[in-house]
């Protein structure tokens, strides 16, 4: 004769064996969740400072442009390397107060009022590069002066 209260601890022991085994998959499963989510946010910081990166440049090239239209409207209150300057340090101090960047502004070969060769470096945790652009005139994107 077959002992029943054997039989239904040996089925207890197995129920409470499937169920550890299900928690342990399921938190398996969490855990390397959470891993791919981390690492898609950590990855995603990198095309944001690329993309913060081409926003400086266009900033800059907007800036320098301004400059040189002012120069050839002779509206200018300054000579136009003092402008660069003033240009320069504003740039600089508004970069590293509102992202963990710097960005440099280097007038390497002038010819106003008709171009400027600009050198513009940009340096941050995930990017750092150093461009030179030659930049027209381009009073079109000025904001008006009221």
């Amino acid at each position: 004769m077959v002992d029943r209260r054997r039989e239904q601890t040996r089925g207890q022991l197995i129920l409470i064996g499937a169920i550890a085994l299900a928690f342990i998959i399921l938190g398996v499963v969490v855990v390397f969740n959470g891993v791919l989510y981390t690492e898609t946010i950590s990855s995603s910081s990198t095309s944001q400072s690329a993309s913060n990166e081409e926003v400086t440049g266009l900033e800059i090239e907007q800036s320098v442009g301004c400059l040189l239209a002012m120069e050839q409207n002779g509206t200018l209150e300054d000579d136009f390397d003092a402008e660069i300057d003033r240009l320069r340090n504003s740039y600089r101090n508004l970069t590293a107060q509102s992202t963990p960047a710097v960005a440099d502004i280097e007038v390497t070969e002038t010819n106003p009022p008709d171009s400027v060769n600009v050198t513009i470096t940009y340096d941050s945790h995930d990017l750092s590069y150093t461009q030179t652009r030659e930049i027209e005139p381009g009073a079109e994107n000025c904001p008006d002066e009221s």
